[in-house]
């Protein structure tokens, strides 16, 4: 038994501390306190202060804890003689850092008790008793640590929720995730998984950036999960209310989680390396409609890429089969020579992609496939054939996005009928004197902007639902819709704007693939280039490059390509004038 008699261990201080990992082992800060209160009673002690710190890790070094620090400073200020701690497992949960608190505290005078275990700082015996006791609590914490990973792996592949922030989107019954179709507080209209839906439908089929959306999800009053939740969130070691607003960054990062597809990553926030556990969850959205809202963030990423020499009319649709990165408008001038313009791969200029180190990808020159894509384009206007079928399709589904506007209409107006009424709320709050005209202003500002953020989706979507209803009236087939992109030709004389043009292909070319191949004599490499149209025709063409003496060999197998080509721009023209009195199907 300690033996307290003398009079310098009278008053003492209490040091409770427990975390997560001590509460798996029923372990409370009250608990200690209470202990701690019998303890002194029993032994005739005077506890002049106490330093709890409660929910605070183990592995955390003494001085970085609210309290730990606090008793550092009052032991260097001679405040403290004697320090009661519990057990050796609230000094650390690692040899290290209790060995280090103690040598602290020493340093200043103190010394060390626990109430449960035999031994003090004050013996030899008692500090060798440390040491031994210091490396059992980091074998305890790792084994406890060790078993709970192995049943937290096994429910998860069960495919339970086993705890944390819940997905936008979903709730968690019975321990599974499901899809959360619960109207939002003040948004009877409007669910979580709805929220989800339209992010996908905004950023995947019209192409919006995540600044549009969160600026229109902030305008429509839409709470995040934060608020929704009223969750705090950390900042630094505090946690502390959020701003309650969509950030671009958020609905980034919602577009790209697979969670909403269906797939679930267990175990990727962890800070330790662990196993990664995939599980499927409830999808909100189709892979279909995933993969589009992917491939707009990287179009929308690419598009603002801007060469100031030069209209890039196939940017964002090259892509490179070695790496699977995109290429992008670059030029190059030799000495005395004017710039030539290439697409190269983006895998070329950092290192990145599955590659080791940079792409090793061929560059196109850009001319040559903006010529050659262009005028595959201009022949299938004309000559569209058997593909025609497919057009047609996919109109019909364009026809089908009307409903959905109309209903997302219906809910901005509301929004925006409810605006008025905060004008109105935040008037009567000025008018009985609970807020300053400083708030007053300050708020009405807010309300503008975000009806006028509000009001411009309405007329983005009275342009949609016009659109769509003039294509149905105007275009009731794809032929008609041909019909129009041939005046459009023929309006520009054969010739239309870099717009015009570049809106058709977008139109007509699902992507185009450039495939390195090397040379089997060990010379420079070819690249085979396959354009992908949204007519279902592959056109393959093979690109050599060489230098020097092997220049014929260029020039005779672009133009094997090119021929072709050219023959058709001489039918292209007939067949242009001849469209000229043509008055559609």
């Amino acid at each position: 038994m300690i033996n307290f008699a003398e009079n310098q261990f009278k008053d003492v201080v209490i040091y409770p501390r427990v975390s997560s990992d001590d509460q798996q082992e029923r372990e409370t800060i009250q608990s200690q306190i209470e202990f701690a209160i019998k303890y002194c009673e029993l032994h005739g002690l005077n506890i002049t202060d106490w330093y709890k710190d409660d929910g605070i890790s183990g592995t955390i070094p003494l001085d970085e804890r609210p309290e730990g620090k606090r008793l550092l400073e009052d032991a260097k200020a001679g405040k403290i003689k004697t320090v009661l701690i519990y057990n050796m497992k609230r000094l650390g949960r690692k040899a290290r850092i209790t060995l280090d608190a103690i040598y602290q505290l020493e340093e200043y005078g103190v010394t060390i008790k626990s109430m449960t275990e035999p031994f003090d700082t004050s013996t030899p015996m008692g500090r060798f008793v440390i040491t031994l006791l210091a490396g059992q609590a980091e074998f305890d914490r790792d084994t406890l640590l060790e078993t709970l990973w192995h049943g937290a792996n096994r429910v998860a592949r069960l495919g339970q929720w086993l705890g944390g922030i819940v997905p936008y989107g979903y709730q968690v019954i019975d321990k599974f995730l499901q899809i959360n179709e619960e109207p939002l507080p003040g948004k009877e209209d409007l669910s979580e998984a709805a929220v989800i839906r339209l992010m996908y439908h905004l950023v995947g089929h019209e192409k919006w950036s995540t600044v549009q959306v969160a600026d229109y999800f902030n305008s429509l009053k839409i709470p995040p999960s934060y608020v929704k939740d009223g969750r705090k969130i950390k900042k630094g070691k505090r946690k502390v209310n959020t701003a309650g607003v969509w950030t671009p960054g958020r609905i980034r990062n919602m577009i790209v989680s697979t969670t909403y597809k269906g797939i679930h990553v267990y175990g990727k926030r962890s800070k330790k390396d662990r196993e990664l556990i995939k599980r499927e969850v409830p999808a909100i959205v189709s892979e279909d409609q995933w993969n589009k809202a992917q491939q707009a963030l990287r179009d929308n990423q690419i598009e603002a890429f801007r060469n100031q020499n030069r209209d890039n009319l196939l940017r964002s649709l090259i892509k490179c089969g070695s790496c699977g990165l995109t290429y992008h408008g670059a030029s190059y001038a030799g000495s005395g020579r004017k710039p030539t313009a290439y697409y190269i791969c983006g895998g070329k200029t950092v290192y990145r992609g599955p590659l080791q180190g940079k792409c090793q990808s061929k560059n196109i020159p850009a001319e040559w496939i903006d010529n050659m894509v262009w005028e595959e384009c201009v022949r299938f206007i004309l000559n569209p054939g058997d593909a025609i079928k497919e057009m047609n399709s996919g109109m019909e589904i364009r026809k089908s996005k009307v409903g959905e506007y109309l209903s997302e209409k219906e809910m901005v107006q509301k929004s925006i009928d409810d605006k008025q009424t905060e004008r109105q709320d935040i008037l009567s709050l000025y008018r009985l004197k609970m807020i300053t005209a400083l708030d007053v202003e300050k708020q009405l500002q807010e309300i503008m902007s975000e009806t006028a953020t509000l009001e411009n989706r309405l007329h983005e979507l009275d342009l949609l639902i016009n659109a769509e209803n003039d294509m149905s009236k105007d275009f009731k087939t794809a032929e008609e819709l041909l019909y129009d992109l041939r005046m459009k030709i023929i309006a520009g004389n054969n010739a239309p704007s870099f717009s015009t043009r570049r809106e058709i292909v977008k139109t007509l070319v699902h992507e185009i693939i450039v495939d390195t191949i090397p040379s089997p004599t060990g010379g420079r490499p070819k690249a085979s280039v396959n354009v992908k149209y949204a007519f279902n025709k592959t056109v393959p063409a093979d690109i050599a490059f060489a230098k020097g003496k092997n220049h014929t060999v260029v020039r005779a197998v672009i133009t094997a390509v090119i021929t072709p080509i050219s023959a058709a721009r001489a039918a292209l023209h007939e067949l242009l004038n001849t469209a000229l009195e043509y008055q559609g199907p």
